[in-house]
C-alpha cells in the first residue's frame, strides 16, 4: 500500500542527474585515434594520399554512427 504525499512533499524539485552521451565520447575517442593513425602514416611513409584515405575512412564511420544514433533518438 502505497503511503499518500503530504502537498509539501509533492511540490518540492526533484534534481535530475546529470547523465554522459557515451557515443559522443565514442566519436571524440575514434577521432584521436584517427589523427594519430594519420600522423603516424604521414611521418612514417610520407603519403598524403593514405593519410587523406585513412581521415576520410574515420570521418565517414563516425557520420554514419551519428546519424543512425539521431534516428535512432528521434524514433524514441
Amino acid at each position: 500500500m502505497p503511503f499518500p504525499q503530504s502537498v509539501k512533499a509533492a511540490v518540492l524539485p526533484r534534481f535530475e542527474r546529470w547523465t554522459i552521451d557515451w557515443i559522443d565520447v565514442w566519436a571524440f575517442s575514434l577521432g584521436a585515434i584517427a589523427l594519430s593513425l594519420a600522423a603516424l602514416i604521414y611521418f612514417a611513409d610520407r603519403d598524403p594520399v593514405a593519410v587523406s584515405f585513412v581521415l576520410v575512412a574515420f570521418a565517414a564511420i563516425i557520420g554514419v554512427v551519428l546519424r543512425e544514433s539521431v534516428r535512432k533518438r528521434e524514433q524514441d
